[in-house]
C-alpha cells in the first residue's frame, strides 16, 4: 500500500478532526488543518481542543514508524500518551480507579484486570487476523475488536479516540485502507457499539474502507503527476 506524503497530510487532518470531534472537540476541519499543516493558531481556543488534535502530528510519525508492528499492550500505551499528551498527567497508563460509562448498560473492566484482559485482547486480534483470509473478514475481526476494547475501557480518558487510533494501526497492519470514523455518523457509530450490532460496525468499517481507498488512490495519482 502506498503512502504518499500528500496522502498522509490529508489523513492526518482527517483523523485528527473526525476523531476528536466525536468526542466533542469543536474545532472545524480548517482549523485542524492550519494547526497540523501550517503550524498556525487560527483563533483564540480553548486549550484542551487545541491539543487534542495537535497531538495527532506527533502520534502519526509515531504510526508510520509502527503500523506494521502487531498491537501490544506497550504500543497501545504509547498510542495513548501520544494522544492524551498535555492533555491528563496520565497519559499512558492504565486507569486505577474504576470508570463507568454515562448512560451505558455495562461495566467496564476492573483497573486489577486491565493488563490480563488486554494480553489476551492483543493475542486474539492476532490470531483473528491471521486466519481471515478476506478484506471483509478482516473488517470485521477489527471492529469488532474495537467493541470488545470500548469495553475493557482501559484508561481513564481517551478511550474512544485510542480505540479508533487502534482500528486505523490495524488497517495499515494488513494493507488495508484505513477506516476513519465521520463525526457524522458520531450518533450511528453509538449506537452501533451500544447495540453490540457488530454486523452494523462492520458494514459501516467495509464502506468507510472503500471511500478511503478511492481517496487513496486520487491523492497518490495527483501526486505523482507533478
Amino acid at each position: 500500500m502506498k503512502l504518499s506524503y500528500a496522502y498522509l497530510d490529508d489523513f492526518l487532518v482527517r483523523m485528527a478532526h473526525h476523531s476528536t470531534a466525536i468526542e466533542g472537540n469543536t474545532l472545524t476541519q480548517y482549523e485542524t488543518k492550519s494547526i497540523l499543516l501550517d503550524g498556525i493558531i487560527p483563533k483564540v481556543m480553548n486549550e484542551r481542543e487545541f491539543y487534542e488534535v495537535k497531538n495527532y502530528k506527533k502520534y502519526m510519525a509515531f504510526l508510520k514508524d509502527n503500523y506494521h508492528n502487531e498491537i501490544t499492550i506497550s504500543l497501545i500505551k504509547d498510542t495513548h500518551s501520544y494522544l492524551l499528551q498535555d492533555i491528563r498527567d496520565d497519559a499512558g497508563a492504565f486507569k486505577t480507579i474504576h470508570n463507568i460509562i454515562l448512560g451505558a448498560d455495562f461495566i467496564p473492566t476492573e483497573p486489577y484486570l486491565v493488563q490480563s484482559e488486554l494480553k489476551n485482547w492483543c493475542n486474539t486480534l492476532e490470531y483473528r487476523l491471521k486466519i481471515s483470509n478476506t478484506v471483509e473478514e478482516k473488517i470485521e475481526v477489527i471492529m469488532d475488536q474495537h467493541f470488545r476494547f470500548e469495553r475493557i475501557h482501559p484508561f481513564s480518558d481517551g478511550n474512544g479516540r485510542t480505540g479508533r487510533a487502534l482500528i486505523v494501526h490495524s488497517c495499515l497492519q494488513q494493507g488495508i485502507a484505513p477506516i476513519i470514523i465521520n463525526k457524522s455518523d458520531r450518533q450511528l457509530y453509538m449506537n452501533l457499539l451500544s447495540d453490540l450490532d457488530i454486523k452494523g460496525l462492520t458494514s459501516m468499517g467495509i464502506q468507510l474502507s472503500k471511500e478511503e481507498n478511492t481517496r487513496m488512490k486520487i491523492i497518490n495519482n495527483a501526486e505523482s503527476a507533478l
